[in-house]
């Protein structure tokens, strides 16, 4: 059996093998849920700055079936926007996989809306140019959706440019959901899905497609039922795709081959 966590971050400046070690501890203990053993694990680590998305490289150079994803985190836009430049030596990796986390936050007032807004537009612009997937993070207060409507207007512009997306942690609602997926959007779902209070994220991702589901950890945040309240590994990521199929009929074994599937498929590995 193989399973895809495709997206998450390495928690500090914890090195590949401390890493692996803690992965390798929390499947065991989630093991007995699935009758086939796990085979193989694949890991998307996930950059926000010039210097996570290094570390990010460095954990996929040493690990055989590890890719990252290099980009400028909008909570981190104000501080990094002259810096965009240097992402020019991720350029052409073979495992780069993606352009992110970018995205759009405005829950949060650590970078100014129009600056997220300016970094947004120029990392979509390096997706085009490297021919790579945007990986998206879309957050905003309670009862607005400023920041989705923002980004749907970009993303329309990039999807018929030919660009790929997919809105990591999917939170946002049925009808957002459903404009992102005309435009060919992907949907990334975490252990928030597993949460009892987050039922309106259940019944926006009950109206897309499996074949546009790719499931994530966003560790070391986002713990899955049942483990709330530690700190998230990428191997918890079989708890994800477990909550996910049951909805949706299907096995645990059923679910791991299908979304590890949707997951290779998207970032292109063979």
């Amino acid at each position: 059996m193989e399973l895809f966590d495709t997206h998450f971050h390495l928690d500090g400046d914890v090195g590949a093998e401390t890493a692996l070690a803690a992965m390798r501890a929390d499947w065991a203990r989630i093991a007995e849920r699935f009758r086939e053993p796990l085979t193989r694990l694949y890991l998307l680590c996930a950059g926000g700055t010039p210097e996570e998305s290094s570390r990010a490289r460095k954990f996929a150079e040493a690990v055989p079936d590890g890719y990252f994803a290099a980009g400028i985190h909008p909570h981190e836009a104000a501080a990094n926007r002259r810096r965009c430049g240097e992402f020019a030596e991720f350029r052409g990796h073979a495992k780069l996989k993606a352009v992110g986390e970018i995205g759009l936050d405005y829950f949060y007032d650590f970078s100014e809306p129009a600056i997220q807004r300016e970094v947004l537009a120029e990392f979509l612009a390096l997706a085009l140019e490297w021919d790579l997937p945007a990986m998206l993070h879309l957050r905003d207060r309670d009862g607005a959706d400023g920041a989705y409507r923002d980004a749907l207007e970009y993303l329309r512009d990039f999807a018929a440019a030919g660009g790929r997306f997919v809105v990591h942690c999917y939170a946002g609602d049925a009808g957002f959901a459903e404009k992102f997926l005309e435009l060919g959007g992907y949907f990334g779902v975490t252990g928030l899905y597993t949460f009892k209070a987050a039922s309106n994220v259940r019944e926006a991702l009950a109206r897309i497609p499996t074949e546009r589901l790719l499931i994530e950890t966003d560790s070391p945040y986002l713990t899955p039922v049942p483990y709330r309240g530690r700190p998230n590994t990428p191997a918890m990521v079989g708890l994800v795709a477990e909550r996910l199929g049951a909805d949706r009929g299907m096995t645990p074994e059923e679910a791991a081959a299908a979304f590890t599937a949707n997951g290779k498929r998207f970032y292109n590995i063979g």
